[in-house]
């Protein structure tokens, strides 16, 4: 070589190119000493499990590769991020079904519905006053009265009603003719000589035993019924040859005869045999407008006899006096029915034209047709007369009766009576409400002092607005400031007025809203929607407000 040469040029004089990495540098040869002796210290380090090592080659790497320990504790750590989140699942699922399984336990007390628009059912009732063709019995003794027939039945003209006696005597008398009357009937049966009815007698026996014989068969069956009826027969034909031979002129039995006949006059005078003046249907009770009120002094009616009349009622136990009444009897299926109704409500109505009426006995209604008898138009009301021959024995005990004329709908939010509450509610003057920075509320005051105290009016109109009682800031026998300004004076809050009201379950507590009511009937009332009321269309509301209270928690 010549002097000066470097022994790194190539033959052809040029020099040699270094090649990165295949000649170590200072920095590589202490990265490389730095990595054997990580080595040789990894491989010298016991293994914490006594497990073998595992050689493991990555890509890139030294083909000799590294030696890494797998340990089982890295295998319990790896098995426990898979576990936890099963548990935690768990526990979640635990506590929604405890939560809705308390849900459904709590909402099994409280029942809601949603509010909706519906109708119902408001007649408007009206009084009308009841004539008939009716007539009053008295008694013209005094006595204790046996009646022949009950309330309700029909009678004929002529027939005996009731009968008036003296107990005192005719008890006695009463004993002595049916002793009589069991001596004849002996006598009748043992007499040799041929009576006069034997053939009829003969009969009347003769049905007795076809009757007895007849439903003697029958006594092994569960309906007894067929007893009655036999023995009603048979009673009828004994009774008929009683008749016969207790009437029968006998010789034989003059002496008999002659004291039954003294027997019968004296009892005669010792009571009353009172009859029907006309056929009708039988009423223990009265009010004293028999008379009065009759079907031919209909235009005679005025208003002021719509008062509620009263009415007596006939004992049958209890003795009588003299001019006591008796019985009442109505002679026909026609009545009538007087009112006195709006010119607005009869407005183009005639004589002659069919109406039909619910008409109130009790709390029973009946629907009954009827004609208009009479109509005559005042300044404000007009006078009716409907006539019927429908239900007359409904009300033949009563004078005054209610009616309404065919039924009228109604339209609103509909919600049941139970779901009704009623609440004292504060009232003060719509004039003691202010607003201060943005909210409403009073102006309670402390000695000379005002102090804004903040207050939610339930409802309100012109003149009042409505409070809780337990609003927090206002209180009966408070003081508070009227109106503005130097206008402003005192006023002690003392009115309480009932309103009634729902329970909105909107949210999960339960919250008094005023309501207010259009109609109302037995089951349902019809509430008017708006801003007034605070009850809106989709409410959802607690049905029975009797189970629930103020801020209680629903759901």
């Amino acid at each position: 070589m010549k002097k000066g040469s470097s022994g790194n040029k190539n033959r052809d004089g040029s020099r040699r190119q270094m090649t990165p990495g295949r000649y170590p540098t200072r920095d590589n040869v202490y990265s490389l000493q730095r990595e054997r002796q990580r080595r040789e210290n990894q491989q010298k380090q016991p293994n914490r499990q006594g497990q073998p090592k595992k050689k493991l080659q990555k890509a890139g790497q030294d083909p000799k590769g590294y030696w890494e320990t797998a340990t089982p504790k890295h295998k319990k750590r790896k098995n426990g991020h898979l576990i936890a989140p099963f548990v935690i699942f768990g526990f979640i699922a635990v506590y929604l079904c405890g939560q809705m399984l308390m849900l459904a336990v709590r909402r099994s007390d409280i029942n809601v519905e949603t509010v909706a628009y519906g109708t119902i059912d408001t007649p408007q009732m009206y009084s009308g006053l009841i004539v008939r063709e009716e007539y009053v019995i008295n008694s013209d003794r005094s006595g204790q009265p046996f009646y022949q027939f009950s309330q309700g039945d029909r009678v004929t003209k002529g027939a005996v009603v009731c009968t008036v006696k003296d107990t005192d005597s005719t008890d006695i008398l009463e004993d002595r003719l049916d002793k009589i009357d069991q001596d004849i009937l002996k006598s009748q049966k043992v007499r040799t000589d041929l009576s006069a009815f034997s053939e009829d007698i003969t009969r009347l026996e003769n049905n007795v035993t076809r009757t007895v014989d007849a439903y003697a068969g029958r006594t092994m069956k569960a309906n007894l019924t067929y007893m009655y009826t036999m023995k009603s027969q048979v009673t009828s034909f004994m009774n008929q040859r009683n008749d016969i031979w207790l009437t029968e002129n006998v010789e034989s039995l003059s002496q008999l005869t002659e004291e039954k006949n003294i027997t019968e006059q004296q009892l005669a005078k010792n009571m009353s045999a009172v009859t029907a003046q006309e056929s009708g249907v039988l009423s223990l009770s009265y009010d004293g407008l028999e008379e009065m009120l009759t079907p031919a002094g209909l235009h005679e009616i005025t208003k002021k006899q719509m008062g509620t009349a009263k009415t007596e009622y006939i004992s049958k136990a209890k003795a009588i006096a003299e001019g006591d009444p008796l019985f009442r009897i109505v002679a026909s299926n026609r009545w009538y029915i007087a009112c006195y109704l709006p010119n607005a409500v009869a407005a183009g109505w005639e004589k002659g034209d069919g109406k039909k009426l619910n008409v109130m006995a009790g709390e029973e209604a009946f629907l009954i047709s009827t004609v208009i008898e009479e109509i005559e138009t005042g300044e404000k009301e007009t006078k009716v007369v409907f006539s019927s021959y429908e239900h007359m024995e409904e009300f033949m005990d009563h004078r005054i009766l209610s009616f309404s004329l065919e039924s009228e709908m109604v339209e609103g939010l509909k919600i049941p009576n139970t779901a009704i509450v009623e609440k004292s509610l504060i009232r003060i003057p719509r004039e003691c409400m202010t607003e201060s920075a943005g909210n409403k509320g009073v102006l309670l005051m402390n000695g000379d002092k005002a102090k804004f105290a903040e207050v939610s009016p339930l409802t309100g109109d012109t003149s009042y607005v409505y409070i809780e009682q337990d609003n927090g800031s206002l209180k009966m026998g408070k003081v508070i400031l009227k109106g503005t300004g130097e206008n402003a004076e005192q006023y002690t809050v003392s009115d309480l007025e009932p309103r009634p009201g729902v329970y909105v379950a909107n949210s999960s507590m339960a919250k008094f809203v005023v309501i207010d009511i259009l109609e109302q009937n037995k089951e349902y009332a019809i509430v008017r929607a708006g801003d007034i009321t605070g009850l809106q269309p989709y409410d959802t509301i607690v049905s029975d407000a009797k189970n629930i209270t103020e801020g209680q928690d629903i759901y």
